[in-house]
């Protein structure tokens, strides 16, 4: 195939791409590849499209190619959450490190390198990626969420709580980490804080169980027994908190 038509075929699956057949993008393009080994672009147009085809293994496969060709930090990054979906959580860790030293100021690669080691247990060295991940962006909400909900599942409720204080308004999970938080307010004894919280944002919420519990509990510690129990009634009954989680007594 000369220069003419390559180029005239390249553009035809560029063309697949925006319009999304990325199904016609793998068939015509793995036929291109064959004349057009190293041209990085068309390789990166059959990784995106395995991806969005959800054949992550091929994915990966195009990926490492492209990486042979251009060591960006995006593409070990790209890599990197292929590896991760695939659960190969080692292998991820690998292309984030790799991304990182391309970048060491790649805040979303902290972050999902935090996941993977996370993912495998390994979870001083996931704080530590995700504090790095927060330290270079400070706004990477989804680092915060990450790092709060470790030390929540750690049960390092101070901790948890700082970082969950701090996200209070993501609304894709606020009434999960409105209760998370409050759970720390309450598992470190800070009973005052607790009402004050949750009485901001109960209306929000108002059949959340724990919510009210916690609010109930709270106010008979401060001698507020007839508000307290209106509210332990909201919720159901008492709760208790262990490391088993959260249950009516």
């Amino acid at each position: 195939m000369n220069s003419n038509n390559l180029e005239i075929q390249k553009k035809k699956l560029l063309t697949f791409f925006k319009e999304k057949k990325f199904q016609e993008v793998i068939i015509e393009g793995v036929k291109l590849l064959e004349e057009r080994q190293n041209d990085a672009q068309l390789i990166y147009i059959l990784g995106l499209s395995s991806i969005n085809l959800q054949n992550f293994v091929d994915a990966e496969k195009f990926f490492k190619k492209l990486i042979f060709l251009q060591k960006t930090a995006e593409n070990f990054y790209t890599l990197g959450n292929i590896q991760k979906i695939q659960k190969n959580f080692e292998e991820a860790i690998g292309s984030f490190e790799e991304a990182i030293k391309v970048n060491p100021n790649f805040s979303e690669a902290y972050n999902n390198l935090g996941s993977a080691q996370k993912s495998l247990n390994k979870f001083k060295e996931a704080i530590i990626s995700y504090e790095k991940s927060i330290a270079l962006k400070a706004n990477n909400i989804e680092a915060c969420y990450n790092l709060a909900s470790l030390h929540y599942f750690l049960e390092n409720y101070k901790d948890a709580s700082n970082y969950f204080k701090n996200i209070i308004n993501l609304k894709a999970r606020q009434e999960e980490i409105c209760e998370r938080y409050t759970i720390c307010l309450f598992k470190t004894g800070k009973k005052t804080e607790v009402r004050d919280f949750v009485l901001t944002v109960i209306s929000k919420f108002p059949r959340n169980k724990v919510l009210n519990n916690l609010l109930g509990q709270s106010l008979l510690a401060l001698n507020s027994h007839k508000e307290g129990l209106s509210y332990i009634k909201n919720g159901a009954g008492f709760l208790e908190i262990d490391e088993n989680g959260v249950r009516l007594l």
